[in-house]
């Protein structure tokens, strides 16, 4: 999550055009989604306030809502990677690893919408593929490469032929434009 993705309550006072006691009102009877920091000031997240807004019946700011789809790319290969990346085209914001490890906190950080892996990186992205699957929801996982076909991956995980990153560029924007 960025910076500019939280909001304070005066900012969403601004932007609802109202006063700070109407914020914190709404926020006491549960109809807005907040958190609170260390030094309990309030924060909500853009996706909360655009869902407030949204239910609510407030008119929700040109260009407001709009955040860009997040895609891991998890290849030991550069030249690959570089590959996928350009596959993805620049209406997505793609992070591109060599290392599970490196992949992992990235993804903890913050879910992406989709994650790639390369399978012929050996058994141990084939574990992570089989691992994500499970625990990176609400996360899809695309794994590609020629290990992709070779067995050993859990079902539910979509498989793209090997070398083909047209293909795997087609079914991640179809997974970004259904999600």
């Amino acid at each position: 999550m960025q910076s500019n993705d939280l909001f304070t309550a005066p900012q969403l006072a601004r932007l609802c055009s109202t006063d700070l006691k109407t914020i914190h009102n709404w926020v006491n009877r549960g109809e807005i989604k907040f958190f609170r920091t260390p030094g309990r000031h309030l924060r909500f997240r853009r996706d909360d306030i655009v869902e407030f807004l949204t239910k609510f019946g407030y008119p929700v700011p040109d260009g407001f809502a709009m955040t860009r789809r997040r895609v891991v790319v998890i290849d030991g290969t550069e030249g690959t990677r570089d590959q996928v990346a350009r596959a993805l085209g620049n209406e997505v914001d793609v992070q591109t690893f060599s290392e599970c490890l490196d992949a992992a906190v990235a993804i903890g950080r913050e879910a992406p919408t989709v994650v790639c892996i390369n399978a012929d990186g050996g058994p141990d992205l084939v574990h992570a593929a089989n691992r994500l699957a499970v625990c990176a929801a609400p996360s899809k996982v695309v794994v590609y490469g020629a290990a992709a076909d070779k067995g050993g991956l859990d079902e539910g995980l979509l498989t793209i032929k090997p070398g083909d990153c047209n293909e795997l560029g087609r079914v991640v924007r179809t997974i970004l434009k259904s999600s």
